[in-house]
Parts: structure tokens; sequence; C-alpha cells
């Protein structure tokens, strides 16, 4: 991941000169969010939920290539506090490259994006300390007046530095976990103040499920170790599964550069041998950008 992102920035480097002088934008979030199940548990007695405050930060140069193409490279920092689990607490810094391309002239001209990034990320309990690379790309139109569609995938992975193994049979490297995720959205403007968004997103790939120990999931698991922050007795495990994510949402503009945002996701996880979950996702924050 790291060779695919040096190939993007080198790739930008070589393009051909600027149209116009670079600009410095910023980007910032902060919210919260309540999950009912945010060990991804598969039995009831497992299930325990959480809210957390959420913040993130970007801030970098954008810089024209031509009339219809746009590099930007951004810092970037975010970081979740969580309440009853406070070991699940993190923050992330790290950076982004991207570059962004129209097919045409207007607002309705299809557009497309590649980004690569790569995010340290910390956290108060030291299992999950990993360093996170992403890949991806996401292309998109405007339908009339007040309908943009989009699509997009990223691929991920994470790289953990502490894998402590407990069992004989399974390796401890739970949170070492690559996925692929498709997703689509519609955003559909209301009024000049309210849109309407709602998408759907399928991920494969790895997933973390923190149960207390059972002999179903440990037959259908990768990976084990031990995940104190839900409790002595709980254990992780690292699964295959196919996620299936449905989202929905409002957006208020709060003037030209900020807007108030609600949102409801509903996540649907099948693993291997049975081993499923499902998680409600609540969501409220307030995004800027200048």
């Amino acid at each position: 991941m790291r060779t695919l992102a040096a190939l993007v920035l080198t790739a930008c480097a070589l393009a051909p000169a600027p149209a116009a002088a670079a600009d410095w934008f910023f980007e910032g979030d902060a919210g919260v969010v309540y999950e009912t199940n945010v060990g991804l548990a598969q039995r009831a007695r497992d299930v325990k939920s959480d809210s957390a405050l959420s913040t993130s930060v970007s801030t970098g140069l954008a810089l024209p290539l031509g009339d219809d193409h746009l590099f930007t490279f951004s810092g970037d920092v975010n970081g979740n506090g969580y309440v009853e689990l406070p070991g699940l607490s993190n923050l992330g810094i790290g950076a982004t490259a991207a570059f962004r391309t129209k097919f045409g002239l207007g607002a309705s001209a299809p557009w497309l994006r590649l980004f690569a990034s790569g995010t340290r990320l910390e956290y108060d309990d030291a299992v999950r300390d990993a360093w996170r690379y992403r890949l991806g790309a996401g292309g998109g139109l405007r339908l009339g007046e007040r309908w943009d569609v989009r699509l997009d995938y990223v691929f991920e992975e994470r790289m953990a530095d502490h894998g402590h193994r407990v069992s004989r049979i399974l390796p401890g490297d739970v949170f070492d976990i690559t996925s692929h995720t498709y997703s689509a959205r519609l955003d559909v403007a209301v009024n000049e103040v309210l849109t309407v968004f709602g998408g759907y997103a399928l991920r494969e790939g790895d997933v973390v499920s923190t149960t207390r120990r059972n002999a179903a999931i440990l037959a259908a698991s990768t990976a084990l170790t031990t995940d104190r922050p839900f409790g002595p007795d709980f254990v992780a495990y690292k699964i295959d599964a196919t996620v299936h994510i449905l989202s929905f949402g409002l957006s208020f503009a709060l003037g030209r550069h900020a807007s108030l945002n609600l949102g409801y996701e509903r996540q649907l996880g099948f693993g291997r041998r049975d081993q499923d979950y499902f998680n409600d996702v609540f969501r409220a924050g307030v995004p800027v950008s200048y």
C-alpha cells in the first residue's frame, strides 16, 4: 500500500503545470455516534452498546491541473472518545493524496476521484494500535437540479503492532485486517436548506468480533486474542464476513460552509459458519469546509 501511495504522488508530480496557484483548504467535523453493538457480537449476552464523541480535521493544498483536473494533498487528524468503553478511544494522524477530474463542463458533468491515504492509529488499549492504508476510486454525476448519485470502491488494510497469542491453535493477529467496500449513494436536494440522502454498501473481508469464549465462533475464526476494554472474560476473534450496510439521513445547510447532518446506519454482517451480527449506528455531526 505504501508503494501504491507513492506511485499516486509521483504520477501527480509529473502532471502538466498547474493553470492556477494552489489554494489552502480546510475540512472539519465534530459530532456524536451511538452504536447498539460496538463489539459486533453474535449472542445477546455479549452485546455492548456505547456512544462516542467523534472529531476529524483535514487541511492541505488544492492544486488545479488544467481546467478539469484537481490534485489535493492533506494532513488528517481524527479521534473518537468512548464513554462506557474508554479502551476503544483512539487518535489517528495521517495524510491523503487525491486526484479528481471532470468529464465536461457544468455542474452536471460526471466526475472521477482517485485517492490513497495512510494513517497511524493509537488506542487507549494498545492491542489495537495499527497502521491503516486505504486506496480507493469513486465517481458520480448530477441528474437534473436536485439529484446527485455516486459510486465508490475502497480497499483497506490494517497492520497492527500487537498480536498477543492466547491459543495454541490460532495466531493472535486479530487486528491485522483487509477489506473491500463497494458503495452507492443518492442525495436529493429538497430545497435550499434540506438534503435527504440514502445509501448501500457491501463490505467483504475481515471483521473483528468481540464476545465471551464460545466454541462456535472459535471454529469460524482465523485469529483470536484477549480484548480487555470489553472486560476480562472477553476475546476478540477475526472472522471472514460479508456485511450489508444500509444508511439514510438528513443534511441541513448552516450557511455556505457548514451543515448539520443526522444519519442512521443498519449493519447486517454474515460470517463464516453462521457467525452473524447486527449493529445500529446513529450519527449527528456538523461538518465545515473552507
